[in-house]
Parts: C-alpha cells; sequence; structure tokens
C-alpha cells in the first residue's frame, strides 16, 4: 500500500511538471494560503507568513476544487492529522492531532467552541459538518491551551463562515451519485457599505454503505444517512469603529447505525438509529475605543441532543449545552508590540436518559479563566509572543498555563525559523465523570508541548518547503479501562515526530501541494503493563498529495491521493489495521458566468480499507451535479 502511495505522489509529480507546457504562465493568486491573514494562532489578525505556529488555512476554493463535501474530508487532508470513523455518511469519528486524543482538538465555529458535554470525550462529533456556507479553515498545530483553555493540548480547529461580498447573489446546487446519494443545496449572499450577509440552506440523503464491514458474516445491509444544514452570518458595521455580528449553524441528522452485539460484544447489523439535532450560534461586539486600544466580546451557546432508539424503541437520549462568554482586550503600542488581555467563562451542562444503565440529571460545571498575551516585534523581521493563563475550575480547582513562541523571518533569503512551548490542561467531561461507565475522582489531563521548525518560501512566495519537529508528554491521560470498560487515569503518554509540507504555485492555473507526518505516540506510564506500547489507532506514517490544473479558463481538475499507514487497534500491539491509499479525482467546467457542471470519483483505485475495525468503508463512487448562480 505505502508503494502505490508513492507511485500515486509521483504520478501526480509527473504532472505538475509537465502540465506548464500546456497552461498559460499568469500572476500567482493572491487569496492562496502564504498571503492571507489568520487570526486564530494568537486570536489577533496576523499575516500567515510571520506566525511562530504551525499553521494550515484550507479556503472554500481549494475545498471546492477537491470536492471536499465535509469538514471530516478537509481534515483528513491536514498535516499532523488522522481520522478514524465508525463507517461512513455521517458516522461518529474520531480527530488525532500529532498523536494526541481526540478530546485534546478544540473545535470553534467562528471563534466560539462547540462541544457535547454529555459525549463520551465530550468532543462534538463533527461528521455531520458540511463544507457549505465556510469560507475558510483555519488548523493551528500544537499547545494552544493559554488561549484557548482546556481541550486545545494537541491544537486547534476554527472554522470560519463565509461572509457576504458585492451585490445580492442566490445560487441552486444540486449533486447526485454512487449509493443513491442525493444533494442540494440554496444560498443568498451579499454586502453593501454597512452589511454582509451570507446564509445557506443544504439537504444531502444517501442510501449509504453498511456501517459494519461488508466482509463481516451475515452483514449485506445498507445504512441510510439523511443531513439538513442551515448556516447563516450576519455582520453590521455600526461606525467607523464599531461592528456587530451574528452566526447560527442548524443541523439535523437522522442515521442508520451498526452496533456491537451486547452477548457476543461483535459487531453485527443492529437496527439501531441515531437522531442528531445541532444549534450553535455566536455573536460578536467590536469597537475601536482609541487607535491603540481595541475591544471584543464575543457570546456563543452550542445545544446537541442525541436520541437512540433499538428495535424502533426508545434506548437512551443525551442532552449537553455549553455557553461560552468572551471579553478580550488588544492595546497596540506603535507597530511593535501588541498585548491582548482578557476573561473567558464556559458553562457545560448534560443529561442522560438510559433505563438501562441509569439516568443523569441536569450534570453541570463551570470555568472561569484570565489569559495575557504579549506579541513583540520590535526588531525586523524577529516576532515574540509570551503567553499566560489562570484557570479556575469549579470542579479541579486553579491551574496556571504558560506559551512562548517566536519566529525569525531572514527577509533576503525567504527563511522562517520558529519554534513554540507550551502547557496544556484538559478536564474530564461531565460523561466521563458521572456516567455509569465515569469515575467523579478522575483527575484532569496535564501536558507540555514543544516544536520547532523551519520554512523557506521560493520563487517569490510562490511556493514553500517546512519541517517541524513536534514533542508532547501528557499526564494523568483518561482512558477506558480494557476490561471493566470505566474511564481511569492511565498514567503518562507521550507523542512525538516530523512534519513536512510543501506546497507549490507557479501560476494562477496550476498547485501542487504535499505533506507526510511520521508520528511516534507511545503510552509511558511508569511500571504500567502497556508501557512502551503504541497508542491505538496512530499510525507512524501519514500522508497527502494534490494536484490542481487549469487547463483553460472555465476547466478545473484536482487530483488528490491520502495514505493512512498501518497502526494497532489495540493497547498491546498485537493486532494491526492495514495501511491503504486513497486517490480522488473532482473536476468542473463554467459553461457561463452563472451556470457550471462538476463532478468527482472517489476512491478511485476502489480500495477495499477500514479506518476503524470491522467499520465499513464505501468503495468507488462517482457524483456529479450543477450550480446556478444569479
Amino acid at each position: 500500500m505505502k508503494k502505490s502511495f508513492f507511485v500515486a505522489v509521483a504520478a501526480l509529480t509527473l504532472l505538475l511538471l509537465t502540465a506548464p507546457a500546456a497552461v498559460k504562465a499568469v500572476v500567482a493568486d493572491p487569496d492562496e494560503p502564504i498571503a492571507q491573514i489568520i487570526v486564530t494562532a494568537s486570536r489577533i489578525e496576523e499575516p500567515l507568513k510571520y506566525s511562530p505556529d504551525a499553521v494550515t488555512v484550507v479556503t472554500e476554493t481549494e475545498m471546492k476544487q477537491k470536492g471536499q463535501k465535509t469538514v471530516i474530508d478537509v481534515l483528513e487532508d491536514t498535516p499532523g492529522m488522522v481520522v478514524s470513523r465508525n463507517g461512513a455518511f455521517g458516522a461518529p469519528s474520531s480527530i488525532y492531532l500529532r498523536g494526541t486524543n481526540n478530546a485534546h482538538t478544540f473545535i470553534m465555529i467562528d471563534g466560539v467552541r462547540v462541544g457535547d458535554s454529555m459525549s463520551t470525550d465530550g468532543k462534538l462529533s463533527i461528521s455531520d459538518l458540511s463544507t457549505d456556507n465556510i469560507e475558510r479553515i483555519e488548523i493551528v498545530r500544537g499547545a494552544q491551551s493559554v488561549l484557548y483553555g482546556s481541550d486545545a493540548i494537541g491544537g486547534v480547529i476554527n472554522i470560519i463562515t463565509k461572509k457576504g461580498k458585492g451585490k445580492p447573489s442566490f445560487s441552486f446546487s444540486s449533486e447526485a451519485g454512487s449509493f443513491q446519494s442525493f444533494r442540494e443545496n440554496v444560498g443568498v449572499s451579499g454586502s453593501n457599505d454597512r452589511l454582509s450577509y451570507a446564509a445557506s440552506v443544504e439537504r444531502f440523503d444517501t442510501q449509504g454503505v453498511s456501517k459494519a464491514d461488508e466482509d463481516l458474516p451475515g452483514i449485506d445491509e445498507e445504512d441510510y444517512y439523511h443531513n439538513t444544514s442551515i448556516s447563516a452570518r450576519l455582520s453590521g458595521r455600526l461606525s467607523d469603529t464599531t461592528s456587530m455580528g451574528f452566526t447560527v449553524r442548524h443541523n439535523e441528522s437522522e442515521l442508520d447505525m451498526d452496533g456491537y452485539d451486547y452477548v457476543t460484544y461483535a459487531i453485527t447489523d443492529t437496527d439501531e438509529v441515531q437522531e442528531i439535532t445541532l444549534t450553535s450560534t455566536s455573536a460578536n461586539f467590536d469597537h475601536d475605543l482609541t487607535d491603540w486600544w481595541q475591544h471584543m466580546i464575543k457570546i456563543g451557546n452550542t445545544d446537541v441532543e442525541r436520541k437512540y432508539t433499538l428495535n424502533g424503541k426508545f434506548n437512551n437520549a443525551f442532552s449537553g449545552t455549553n455557553r461560552q462568554t468572551s471579553w478580550q482586550h488588544n492595546f497596540f503600542i506603535g507597530t511593535v508590540d501588541t498585548i491582548s488581555a482578557g476573561f473567558d467563562y464556559e458553562e457545560e451542562e448534560g443529561d442522560l436518559q438510559d433505563p438501562t444503565y441509569g439516568n443523569i440529571p441536569n450534570k453541570s460545571t463551570n470555568t472561569k479563566s484570565f489569559f495575557l498575551q504579549n506579541k513583540l516585534t520590535a526588531f525586523k523581521g524577529i516576532s515574540v509572543t509570551l503567553g499566560y493563563r489562570a484557570i479556575d475550575h469549579q470542579t479541579f480547582g486553579s491551574e496556571d498555563l504558560f506559551k512562548a513562541a517566536a519566529a525569525y523571518l531572514i527577509e533576503k533569503t525567504g527563511t522562517k525559523i520558529r519554534g513554540s512551548y507550551g502547557t496544556g490542561f484538559h478536564a474530564p467531561c461531565l460523561y466521563q465523570l458521572y456516567s455509569s461507565y465515569g469515575d467523579p475522582t478522575l483527575k484532569p489531563e496535564k501536558s507540555k508541548s514543544y516544536d520547532i521548525g523551519i520554512e523557506q518560501f521560493f520563487l517569490d512566495e510562490k511556493g514553500n518547503v517546512s519541517l517541524t519537529y513536534f514533542h508532547n508528554e501528557i499526564e494523568d491521560l483518561i482512558d477506558w479501562h480494557p476490561i471493566t470498560y470505566v474511564t481511569y487515569n492511565v498514567g503518562e503518554a507521550k507523542t512525538e515526530g516530523w512534519e513536512a509540507v510543501f506546497s507549490f504555485s507557479p501560476a494562477n492555473r496550476i498547485s501542487f501541494d504535499a505533506a507526510y507526518t511520521y508520528t511516534k505516540a507511545t503510552d509511558e506510564t511508569p511500571g504500567g503493563i502497556y508501557t512502551g506500547k503504541a497508542l491505538r489507532y496512530r499510525p507512524k506514517h501519514s500522508g497527502s498529495a494534490s494536484v490542481n490544473i487549469k487547463p483553460q479558463e472555465k476547466l478545473n481538475v484536482n487530483v488528490n491521493a491520502r495514505y493512512t499507514g498501518k497502526r494497532y487497534r489495540d493497547k498491546s500491539n498485537i493486532n494491526t489495521m492495514p495501511d491503504y491509499t486513497l486517490l480522488n479525482l473532482s473536476a468542473s467546467y463554467d459553461v457561463t458566468q452563472r451556470f457550471r457542471v462538476f463532478g468527482r470519483i472517489d476512491n478511485l483505485t476502489d480500495e477495499n480499507y477500514n479506518s476503524m475495525y470491522e467499520y465499513g468503508e464505501p468503495g468507488i463512487g462517482f457524483y456529479g451535479g450543477v450550480t446556478l448562480t444569479f
């Protein structure tokens, strides 16, 4: 399998080298990530080029070029990121960023945390989130707990909603394809001098494939999935110094699941249905008090309702609410120093109804945090960031967190050297504390992380290549006991490795990007029975590569390859999951300025693979559709 990945990369490279003969050379696209302004890495706007953190930005254009329809599709192509899914089409997913747990990645929509306090690890399963109405996704790798608090041990994902621009525009899109799949979307966007707006509604239906691996005995059925998504963003400028905004994202999904036989504990075709309703809202108020003093207020609320039926009867239901309020002040000292200070308040509530294993009535907790950051750029090409956060958790008391980061950009050669060190904190979620599988005596996880990297820009910043070493140490890691299935603090874990990233856009009509990650994630508990063993579902080798070409102005073609290496599926490191390579093809053609046809082929080689043990994934899939704008 690994050989086939490198063959695919070689083919893509050959395509890149031979394509320029048929492509007219033009100026590089200014919307490429190299030229972008990011907001997630330091909670203030800064050029990506000068950031001391390892950051990946995926734009709406790139998502469309690759035919990526869900946020999970985007994350699977991100350096340092591995995704394991309990089957395809809306099934629960786990994200492993730089080898850390799913619970260690902080997820936001428009800068406000979204979570599910009654999930097994407190994280929101983002399998239902489509890329519809998303302007870009910023992924910051490495410890970010100083700026974002609990959950940001591994990194941060910020999903940024599209902002309307220009005259009113309406769009309609329809797609159909394999597995009886249908997707429809309508949207509207626009702006004037004071107001911008963007909204969309999307519906996706598929008969799907079996969530359980079809190679298992007696598995030959299909598991359907339905998802309705509503997204909107409204922004207004009240004056030259004051602005406000409001965003909402609402999802309703229904999924036919396959689960465990409670007698044999084998994955089987259970008659189990999952229904999820997600509503995430946020509002922001930004005000420039003076030329050097700015303050921002953000308020967010996420409600998640999950209901499960088994054999047509009620099985259990989970209800989780996450509320967040943030007040941040930025002080600009000339052009050489920016001091940010703020207060974050977060409240989590949860409720579980389970006639078999017992109810959890109305549990809650809250966290109060103060943060301070100094971003100094007093010397040309040198950026130094120092940060501190004081956490006061209602259940686990106080904790002090620190971060230091620096970057040195040699403008003459286009070379950037960067590094960071940070401490982290992650509190157990309500389910881990109070469910029948929980333990109220759990301790919070703590971490120490650092990375160091070098990045080289070349050919007038049309391309760049980077190499980063990362190292994470986690104490009191929370896991499920292999015999009792009750949560417990397993001890210590370490993840370390290398990320290599390459991107090149020699012209507006062609681009190439590739990434490779080596990850070593091990249990480091002193005297433990699994000490030295690899953590489950963390492949040592993973990578991706893609080529995007516009042979002519109206036609776009993208070829994408993704490789996931062998990994262990048990703590004893006895059983492995085989490696696999996926190859995808996507294309679009603008018939007119207002009419586009598009299509894609997923899993072009019809690879038979599993990202999670005994859960099925689809074979080759063909999809096509049209988009109308007016």
